[in-house]
Order: structure tokens, then C-alpha cells, then sequence
């Protein structure tokens, strides 16, 4: 689930159930508190096979922007979910940098992958995360898509800062911001799904900053177990 994300999700789902979502959107905010998730539910709910079953018994809307509506809860259970969620969708394409940057490279090949139709014919969604690694080449080729967007093509920028990227970018996508996680939220994470103890679960949250990844990494690496023994090597210091 996404959490602690009201509204953020309450812009999608009226995107989605309107049928007027953008054709560029950039999700922003610290790292760790669901931007790509929510990515990948967008695309999900996108390419649902019960959603496409719905927009085939409704007349078509010559008013929405994008697409007719389309509900705004993927079924996580169909083919095309399946694929979506193991990344393993045509039509979903995950563009990451290439050891530090985006290279105009990519973005070339991206272009001319949205120059053909959706291999399965529903929206294509493309992720594009750590945008901010893109260099100013890249920023300016990926803007001639943004200017001339493909039809049934999505795209989502994913970064910390719209500052990050070029003002001309940002400027042809709907920035959504996420917000930190609270506490709470992150210490009923790992308490639920790590099993850890409240005592140290609500310690590791925090110090996450807010941030559900930072939180779970610092529990990977046994962080709360390293601070349990310094600890205890300070207490038997001699006074």
C-alpha cells in the first residue's frame, strides 16, 4: 500500500476516474516514501484488464484528454497487473540511469520507441526514475517527447526536487508532491511486516527522516542490533 500519501492519491484517482490525467507527470519528494510505487500502480490501473472491460461498455467521451475513465484501483490480479508488477510489461518502460546519468542515448531510444503503437494496444506508461540524473542533452531530448506527446502514452518523472530537472520540463508535467512518512506509519511497517519490536522499531523510525526506505535499510543492515551493543560497551565503561 501507499501511505501517508492523501493527497497525492486523491489527485490520481481523479485523474483516472475523470479520464483527464496528463500526459506527463513528475512525482516528487524525498526518497522512500512511495513515488515509484505509486508509479507503478498508475500504470497498473492504466492497463487493467477489468478497467479496459469497463471503458468498452461506455460510450466514448470526446471530452477527456487522454483516455475515458477508468477506475482508479487496478485489480493487482489480471495478466496485465502480473506483468506490471514483475516488470515485465511491454508497454511499461522503465528508463534508469546508466551508472550515473540518463545519456541522450537512452532517450533517443526511447523516442523511437513511442514512435510505434503500444505493443497491446492499452496506455503506454513510461517510468523515468532518478530523473534527475538526466543530462542537460537528455533533459532537452526528452523535452521534444513532452512538447509532441505520443498518443496513449504516459509519462512520470520521478525525482526529489522539480528544481533538479530543466524549467522546460518541468513546465510540461503535472508536478504531484509526496510528502515524508510520520512515525507511526514507518514503525507499523516494520513492526508488521519485519516483526520487529515496538521498542526498537519506534527507534529506527525515528531516525528515518520520514523516510519508509532509509528505515527499512538501516533494519537490513542491523543497525538496531550494532547501537544495542555500543550501548551496552558504554554502560560497562568503568565509572
Amino acid at each position: 500500500p501507499i501511505i501517508d500519501q492523501v493527497r497525492p492519491i486523491r489527485i490520481l484517482t481523479a485523474f483516472l476516474q475523470k479520464g483527464t490525467i496528463p500526459h506527463a507527470l513528475l512525482f516528487t519528494g524525498m526518497e522512500g516514501v512511495g513515488k515509484e510505487r505509486a508509479a507503478v500502480v498508475v500504470a497498473m490501473a492504466c492497463n487493467c484488464e477489468r478497467s479496459c472491460a469497463e471503458r468498452e461498455t461506455r460510450p466514448p467521451d470526446d471530452n477527456a484528454d487522454i483516455s475515458p475513465p477508468i477506475t482508479s484501483i487496478p485489480c493487482g490480479k489480471c495478466k496485465s497487473c502480473r506483468k506490471i508488477k514483475s516488470d515485465n510489461h511491454p508497454d511499461i518502460i522503465r528508463l534508469r540511469p546508466s551508472g550515473a546519468y540518463i545519456k541522450i542515448e537512452q532517450v533517443r531510444s526511447l523516442c523511437q520507441t513511442l514512435a510505434m503503437k503500444p505493443y497491446e494496444g492499452g496506455m503506454r506508461v513510461v517510468i523515468i526514475s532518478d530523473a534527475k540524473a538526466m543530462n542537460p542533452a537528455a533533459g532537452n531530448a526528452l523535452l521534444k517527447v513532452l512538447e509532441e506527446p505520443p498518443v496513449k502514452t504516459l509519462m512520470i518523472l520521478v525525482t526529489a526536487h522539480a528544481a533538479d530537472l530543466l524549467p522546460t520540463v518541468v513546465s510540461r508535467c503535472q508536478n504531484i508532491r509526496f510528502n515524508p512518512l510520520s512515525k507511526s506509519s514507518i514503525m507499523g511497517t516494520l513492526v508488521r511486516e519485519h516483526g520487529m519490536a515496538e521498542g526498537d522499531a519506534a527507534v529506527i523510525a525515528g531516525l528515518a527522516g520520514g523516510s519508509l526506505s532509509r528505515a527499512q535499510r538501516m533494519y537490513a543492515t542491523n543497525w538496531i542490533q550494532r547501537r544495542h551493543r555500543l550501548i551496552n560497551e558504554l554502560e560497562s565503561l568503568p565509572g
